[in-house]
């Protein structure tokens, strides 16, 4: 049996977990409706500084921040719409934005909730256009879902590409390898790879790759005897990977679009007035045996 309940720390906090309490993620609707934790048979999955959630000045590092309108960063913060200018700031601010509960629900099979962010004022100002961007997160026994609507109020064609930036929890990057489904990449930090591996021994890194030729990446941990499969639907045409030295988490990052997407046109979604777009990822936990 999974169950849904709330409970009041620096913000209102939901929690889905399953009759054990091992396996279970946390939802912070005031903080970009931020699954800021997932557990799954009493590992963690995902990396949080819990100090930068609890401060409303800062982006959460950790958990799986939202990426909307866009991901990725424009050239000067500046794209064009109608020969007008605007401004949006790195991977857009959904994740800055305070959502609602729609709805819960949990049974023998699972939990989920639905949360709902939607234009205002500030908004409106970067990305002229009303929206409504509906978030539904289920966990089960297989994985967590993670489905999200973006919904055109406007009666202009509205343009976005969405992104994740899910910090996956790896407290040995040494015993850590990654598989991401293309050989096609480029450095967004210089040295970001060595003999078509990915860097952890520098300061910051981070590539982005195209040309994906299937749906899913993996993390294999073997610290932990752990598999993690982040599977993008094809919207998603794009992997990226970022780390920090001496923190113990990797990004794996399925984003719509490629760095200054708006501008370069590649990547965009075309959502027509009053219409809606859905996309799915699914991120599955599994243990392995080593021999």
């Amino acid at each position: 049996m999974f169950t849904c309940s709330t409970r009041q720390d620096q913000f209102q906090t939901y929690v889905l977990q399953n009759e054990s309490g091992q396996t279970y993620i946390e939802v912070v609707p005031e903080r970009g409706c931020i699954i800021s934790k997932y557990v799954h048979n009493a590992e963690p999955i995902f990396y949080l500084e819990q100090e930068t959630l609890d401060d409303p000045a800062k982006n959460v590092r950790g958990g799986n921040p939202i990426l909307f309108p866009i991901s990725s960063y424009l050239v000067d913060e500046t794209y064009y719409y109608n020969d007008s200018a605007y401004q949006l700031k790195q991977h857009g601010f959904a994740r800055n934005l305070a959502g609602k509960v729609v709805s819960t629900h949990a049974d023998e099979a699972g939990a989920s909730i639905t949360l709902e962010m939607t234009h205002n004022e500030e908004t409106l100002a970067r990305y002229p256009f009303h929206f409504t961007l509906t978030m539904k997160y289920t966990l089960d026994a297989d994985g967590l879902t993670v489905t999200a609507t973006v919904v055109n109020q406007d009666d202009k064609t509205m343009p976005f590409y969405l992104g994740y930036h899910p910090y996956f929890y790896a407290p040995d990057k040494n015993k850590i390898e990654l598989r991401i489904p293309s050989t096609a990449y480029a450095d967004l930090e210089p040295n970001s790879m060595t003999n078509d591996r990915f860097n952890f021994d520098q300061t910051v890194s981070n590539v982005i790759y195209d040309q994906l030729q299937s749906n899913a990446s993996e993390m294999i941990d073997h610290a932990r005897n752990l598999k993690v499969t982040l599977i993008a639907d094809d919207y998603y045409q794009y992997i990226v990977l970022w780390a920090l030295e001496g923190s113990p988490f990797v990004c794996i990052e399925p984003w719509m679009a490629p760095v200054n997407g708006m501008n370069v046109n590649k990547g965009v979604q075309l959502v027509e007035a009053k219409q809606a777009h859905t996309s799915t990822i699914h991120i599955k936990v599994e243990s392995i045996r080593q021999g």
